[in-house]
């Protein structure tokens, strides 16, 4: 019989134990058998329990992908459809389609609407309030020359009114121009109505501040326990979501100075939040001022405002200029005609006036504290 430091060699390939007698030789230390070995015995097992690990790893990732795949084309025939759907005419036959999530086939027909009554889904990630001339001058001069010539989307939520799922910049253009909406009327289930206004803005993307303050709404409902676990789950990374949190603390002065909020780059945030460490009260002032020149020209009609990049510019100098350095002051010693008491002034490079003084008697000390009281209106913190 084959021996090599595997040990028998046929006993290992064997499929039954070997019932002849064997003479007992000294035990020594077994030694793992070889993977080799396990894969001409016919044993397919992984060799370690990481490798099992990462076969049902690899094996999840590919159901996910699959899965992600399949989701994406079914949302790129549905807006085929949609599109499709929007070519057609008001007063023409119903159309049926498939919702994303639900599966559901929904009857849609094409209305004209009276934007009174229209209410905005507060799945829309999009804020509203930030829609007007100067946001919207890339689609309402062409509806208030032309009119709405692609439809949004509505549901009926009763008393003859309807909530709009998809297509609200086209809702606050046609409210400005002052005529009705054209949409696409059906009964679209609650759990399809995100997943339509999330496709819909990707023709026109809602700002990193609207995204993170749909994210914050998202763990306020309890979908997520914090940003670690939203990123984790939606596939975005540790420096993205850091970048959406900084958004998602911004006052809101700081969007709306901007042409549009589509315009804010991620990092804005971010940069927004090193100014106002440095000098906030500055930064606001400033970005006041900025946001009485943008409302000047929507009052005048001008259409030409500040891009991003000039007004970041404005922002960053306005704390800038506010940023003095302090005059510093070498040290000047005053001492007693006997040289026993001593005190020595200086100002340190941050503007502070330092005393040191040495040789003070307790009297001394509790007369000196007492006239700045009195005189420096101060007295000890509680």
């Amino acid at each position: 019989m084959a021996q090599d430091k595997y040990g028998n060699i046929d006993d290992l390939l064997s499929n039954s134990p070997d019932e002849s007698p064997r003479t007992a030789t000294p035990s020594r230390r077994r030694s793992r058998p070889s993977p080799a070995l396990g894969v001409m015995s016919g044993d397919r097992r992984p060799t370690s329990i990481t490798d099992g690990l990462k076969a049902e790893k690899q094996a999840a990732e590919k159901a996910l992908a699959d899965a992600h795949k399949t989701f994406e084309s079914e949302k790129h025939t549905l807006l085929k459809e949609l599109d499709e759907a929007r070519s057609s005419t008001v007063g023409s036959a119903p159309i049926v389609l498939r919702m994303p999530v639900t599966k559901q086939e929904v009857t849609f027909e094409l209305r004209r609407i009276s934007p009174e009554l229209i209410e905005v889904s507060p799945e829309n990630e999009r804020i509203q309030g930030f829609l007007d001339e100067i946001s919207l001058k890339d689609i309402l001069p062409s509806i208030r020359k032309h009119g709405q010539q692609k439809p949004g989307t509505v549901r009926p939520i009763g008393d003859g009114k309807y909530e709009l799922i998809e297509g609200s910049r086209r809702l606050a253009s046609v409210r400005l121009a002052e005529i009705d909406y054209l949409a696409l009327v059906g009964d679209v289930p609650d759990a399809d109505v995100r997943e339509l206004g999330i496709i819909e803005n990707r023709h026109q993307d809602v700002s990193p501040y609207e995204k993170a303050k749909a994210y914050q709404r998202q763990m306020e409902r309890g979908e997520f326990e914090n940003w670690t676990q939203l990123g984790a789950a939606r596939g975005i990374s540790s420096s993205h979501i850091s970048r959406y949190r900084a958004c998602a603390e911004l006052d809101e002065i700081y969007v709306r100075i901007l042409p549009s909020p589509s315009d804010m780059p991620l990092s804005y945030g971010e940069t927004l939040g090193k100014l106002r460490r440095k000098d906030d009260d500055a930064l606001r002032r400033k970005a006041e001022a900025v946001l009485n020149l943008r409302l000047s020209a929507l009052a005048n009609g001008a259409g030409e405002m500040m891009d991003v990049e000039e007004i970041l510019k404005q922002l960053k100098s306005a704390v800038r200029n506010k940023l003095e350095k302090p005059t510093t002051r070498d040290p000047v010693v005053y001492q007693s005609e006997n040289g026993k008491l001593q005190v020595k002034h200086s100002i340190t490079n941050k503007g502070a006036n330092k005393f040191e003084m040495s040789g003070l008697s307790s009297d001394q000390l509790e007369t000196l504290i007492g006239f700045m009281k009195s005189n420096l209106k101060v007295d000890t913190t509680k």
